[in-house]
């Protein structure tokens, strides 16, 4: 199964882009909520098996990169995919996470990452 990329772009200044070296997950406040709320649609979309009604949660952003000469860089997107189950008041929790590149374009910073669902039979 080929999977599809998760793009968004934002406006950002050289400021916040700085403040992102030193905290990642300030990232998450420049997202706009529709944004994060598109990117928890996109997983679902994704995912092969939708019981339990997956959601996506405890969004972090890691591993956060930027080469000021080429204007590129990378970050990592962790989340929890939690399940509950209905009929048997049970539920799971499955940490996954999306690599993302970028690169910044006239104060915007372009990002794609693309999700791969390892679930057996994917």
């Amino acid at each position: 199964m080929e999977s599809k990329a998760f793009k968004f772009h934002i406006p950002i200044n050289s400021h916040q882009l700085q403040g992102l070296m030193e905290k990642p997950q300030d990232l998450l406040k420049l997202l706009p909520k529709d944004e994060l709320e598109n990117f928890r649609w996109f997983i679902f979309d994704e995912l092969s098996d939708k019981d339990g009604s997956p959601t996506v949660n405890n969004l972090l952003i890691t591993k956060f990169s930027y080469d000021q000469t080429k204007n590129k860089g990378g970050f990592r997107m962790s989340f929890d995919i939690d399940r509950k189950f209905c009929c048997s008041d049970t539920e799971s929790c499955k940490s996954d996470y999306l690599d993302f590149t970028f690169q910044i374009n006239d104060n915007e910073l372009e990002a794609s990452g693309s999700y791969f669902d390892w679930t057996m039979g994917n």
